[in-house]
């Protein structure tokens, strides 16, 4: 290979890594003020998540609470939700905003309700649903996480969330009642963040089409995530944690093309720093 070549080749390498590394980084979003826990069902023996048995088209009776671990009120609360696969969720609520991302269903729902210190609320509806031809491989997680009314607002709202979320496509509301939130006892495991999960496995009845087993309980994956890490203005598609008995989370929306432009931008300057120590090698002449 010529001398220019191999110039023009370092060159370009140069530039395309240069220009990658100019892009702009998504605005970082300030703290949330409150300090809020998210919370669900719990074995009291175990101290896992309940894993909740269900069959195609069922709902997922699950408890997506808040926890209020400061000493102040918060005065308005938002949650996210995300369905993986064949859970899906039921887009009926006039406070919610819904759109799409590859496999996952996503919801920000906002509630004007007061969080009283130490308190805890949970939605009153149901949230969650499985697809009429759902695959058991396909029913697995839902995560959830929690924010400050005030914390969404200074990132332009739950529509706006919602929109950051599906990469720019219009997020569609709910067209029917307002999702509220009621008193709940949740249990606070023992490292309280604001994301949880929810856990479900697709059973068939074992006695008549009105069987239904009882819950099972799954462990709870450990995030060593802050309190505020994780809740950006864009959408974070994967918690990037284990989903307990189910195994790892699905890799989804278009996070990976970072990933595959980074390994190019290593495989060409690894190339062309071969190229340029293989033409400055000194020639022994005998």
């Amino acid at each position: 290979m010529s001398a220019r070549l191999t110039a023009r080749l370092a060159l370009g390498t140069v530039v395309l890594a240069t220009g990658i590394a100019a892009l702009p980084a998504p605005a970082a979003a300030a703290p949330d003020p409150a300090t809020l826990a998210a919370v669900t069902e719990r074995d009291p023996a175990t101290g896992n998540n309940i894993k909740y048995p269900v069959k195609p088209g069922d709902v997922v009776p699950a408890s997506l609470g808040v926890t209020n671990l400061g000493d102040a009120p918060v005065k308005g609360v938002v949650v996210q939700v995300r369905a993986f696969d064949d859970l899906d969720l039921l887009t009926t609520y006039d406070n919610c905003w819904y759109t799409v991302d590859s496999n996952l269903d996503i919801a920000w729902c906002e509630f004007d309700d007061e969080l009283a210190a130490h308190a805890t609320l949970a939605p009153a509806g149901d949230l969650i649903v499985t697809k009429p031809d759902a695959r058991p491989d396909k029913v697995t997680t839902v995560v959830f996480r929690w924010a400050s009314k005030k914390w969404a607002d200074e990132l332009g709202g739950v529509q706006q969330l919602a929109k950051n979320d599906g990469n720019g496509t219009e997020p569609v509301r709910g067209s029917g009642a307002t999702l509220t939130l009621t008193p709940r006892e949740l249990s606070l495991s023992s490292t309280p963040r604001p994301i949880n999960f929810v856990y479900a496995s697709l059973v068939t009845p074992t006695s008549g089409p009105t069987a239904t087993p009882s819950p099972t309980t799954s462990a709870t994956p450990s995030v060593s995530a802050s309190p505020t890490a994780g809740l950006p203005s864009a959408s974070p598609s994967a918690p990037g944690a284990a989903g307990g008995d189910g195994g790892g989370l699905p890799v989804t929306g278009s996070k990976t093309a970072t990933m595959v432009s980074a390994g190019v931008v290593l495989l060409l300057l690894g190339g062309a720093g071969y190229l340029v120590a293989r033409r400055r090698r000194t020639r022994f002449v005998a």
